[in-house]
């Protein structure tokens, strides 16, 4: 059950993200991770999608967003950096995926 919980809360802020809401970050967090455009080129979905579901499974706990914006805000900056780098990543995927079946 608490697996379903995760990935249907995980899933929404992805899908939120794919239109281009992100509650879960800072503004001034989207754009520190995202200056570096070639990191984000490089890296794999799966490490991507490890990522966020490691850290995701972390502040499960919390239940509201402000909880889990503090969480993230209470990592370090190089984790912060890479949860935020692989969660757009995998909002990427996701706008992909939609792309793809509309043709």
């Amino acid at each position: 059950m608490r697996k379903l919980q995760e990935a249907e809360g995980l899933d929404q802020l992805i899908e939120a993200g794919s239109s281009g809401y992100f509650p879960l970050f800072y503004q001034d967090w989207i754009h520190e991770s995202c200056a570096d455009q070639i990191e984000v080129k490089k890296m794999s979905f799966s490490r991507a999608a490890e990522t966020v579901h490691r850290v995701y499974k972390l502040m499960e706990r919390h239940h509201s967003l402000d909880r889990k914006k503090t969480a993230i805000g209470a990592m370090k900056s190089d984790e912060r950096k890479d949860f935020v780098l692989s969660f757009m990543k995998m909002v990427e995927y996701r706008a992909l995926d939609k792309v793809k079946e509309l043709h």
